[in-house]
């Protein structure tokens, strides 16, 4: 009697075992497409010699890695620009009409996205201003940490996650397109409503950074517009260890790209010490698909945290800035704004006041730490070292240089030690209370009308400082 009880339950058993070992073995991330068409030459073209923006002025966003309190600063700081106004360029009034609403938020020509910084990014480079409406609720205050632990322990989720070809970042891409994007691609991004947006990940093999752009897609001859723009977020908010890392497919040579011209002008003359010289053997391994046949993408924080060193190499590689505007049909460009939004923690672990060893953990994470702060110190140093070096070669040239400002919103020029430490001590998790998210919100307006860069730049555009005020 009783064998008889057991027998159809061993069937079922085995039944059920066989159809998640069939699952596991057919688990399979998404294959980026292979690019079957001409690629169009840049997606993003009319966003950034649109006439609703001022000729005159370039203005960069550059939004960091760290969870949702970074995605919150960063909203932040979206918030506040849109309570600057300027004057409305002619393209948008007439000569006798001021009574256009014109903001800074509206002269955003382009916007970079590390890691948590990626979702504000990606949302408002979809959306546009429709991301005041909502971005708080749909994404700074849902819980996606305890989304992607749900999936973790979600029985059929096991056996796809012991696939070689499924990880965890491959689940959280399809958490964050339910959630966040709706199958929103890369495509959708370059046509969106917002500004242009580049997604930074890190090539796990040679540590260098990944942009989601359509100049590195041609690289290895994957069609850009089709990849979906979830993915590219997972891809920079894959950091190391919980999440894995995403793999691309390298088609390169099996489409008609030309090897850019700045790669073959520095491989005519070599020289180690030259950054553009590196920059171009690192970029060049992409053409190589027999020894690069994959590409491996983790956290975009691990190479540039700051997100701002591929836009200086790019710069530096096209001649310096006035050059590299020029190329970019950009030449009327008097005025370059680059506002960083570094959402960097300064982590106080209790171990620090006691005579016992840390474990090996508290470690990893204290230099996890110690070398991201200090990374991004040089980031910003470089780039102060880079635009005295842009003006000095237009000063040589005998051309009137292009003013730079440079506008770092960082936790650590809040003057008041308690509240500074407050912030800094934030977690980097992807999920914080709304209290927090609207603290964030709030100290970045707060932290960027207080930059003397910020201020003298509302000045020269002729704009007028506002009420610091709470987020609406």
């Amino acid at each position: 009697m009783r064998f008889n009880i057991i027998k159809p339950l061993l069937g079922a058993l085995t039944a059920l075992v066989a159809l998640f070992s069939l699952l596991s073995c057919t688990a399979q991330y998404a294959l980026n497409p292979k690019l079957e068409v001409k690629l169009r030459e840049n997606p993003f073209r009319d966003k950034l010699v649109s006439s609703g923006k001022s000729d005159e002025l370039f203005l960069i966003l550059a939004f960091s890695g760290g969870g949702t309190r970074a995605a919150s600063l960063s909203y932040g700081v979206l918030e506040a620009l849109d309570r600057v106004e300027i004057p409305a360029p002619k393209g948008i009034r007439s000569a006798n009409d001021n009574t256009i609403r014109h903001t800074l938020v509206d002269e955003v020509d382009l916007i970079s996205g590390v890691s948590g910084g990626s979702f504000t990014a990606a949302y408002y480079g979809l959306h546009g201003r429709d991301a005041f409406r909502d971005y708080r609720e749909k994404v700074l205050l849902q819980n996606l940490q305890g989304g992607l632990l749900w999936g973790l322990i979600t029985p059929v989720n096991w056996f796809r996650l012991w696939s070689p070809r499924f990880g965890r970042s491959d689940m959280a891409q399809e958490f964050y397109d339910y959630m966040i994007f709706h199958g929103a691609t890369l495509g959708d991004l370059a046509s969106g409503k917002g500004p242009a947006v580049v997604i930074l990940a890190t090539d796990a093999i040679d540590g260098i950074v990944f942009p989601f752009m359509p100049s590195q897609f041609a690289l290895i001859c994957s069609d850009f517009e089709k990849f979906p723009l979830s993915r590219a977020v997972a891809a920079s908010a894959a950091f190391p260890g919980p999440l894995t890392p995403i793999i691309l497919k390298n088609y390169a040579g099996q489409c008609d790209h030309k090897v850019p011209a700045w790669i073959t002008e520095a491989f005519e003359k070599p020289d180690p010490t030259s950054r553009v010289y590196y920059n171009a053997v690192m970029t060049k391994t992409y053409l190589d698909p027999e020894t690069k046949p994959y590409i491996h993408l983790i956290d975009g924080g691990v190479s540039d945290n700051l997100g701002i060193r591929g836009i200086m190499d790019t710069i530096t590689a096209q001649g310096g800035m006035q050059d590299a505007l020029k190329q970019g049909e950009l030449a009327k460009t008097r005025r370059v704004a680059f506002i960083i939004v570094d959402a960097q923690t300064q982590e106080r672990p209790r171990w620090r006041l006691y005579d016992e060893i840390p474990g090996l953990g508290a470690m990893l994470g204290a230099s996890s730490t110690i070398m991201i702060n200090k990374y991004n110190f040089e980031t910003i140093d470089l780039l102060r070292r880079y635009a005295g070096e842009w003006t000095d070669l237009d000063e040589a040239a005998g051309r009137e240089p292009i003013e730079i400002y440079i506008i770092h919103v960082a936790f650590a020029s809040l003057p008041d030690k308690a509240e500074r430490e407050y912030f800094q001590e934030i977690p980097t998790a992807l999920t914080l209370p709304a209290e927090q998210v609207d603290k964030l919100r709030e100290v970045a307006g707060r932290i960027l009308y207080a930059q003397e860069p910020f201020k003298k730049l509302v000045r020269d555009l002729g704009g007028k400082m506002p009420e610091t005020g709470p987020p609406k």
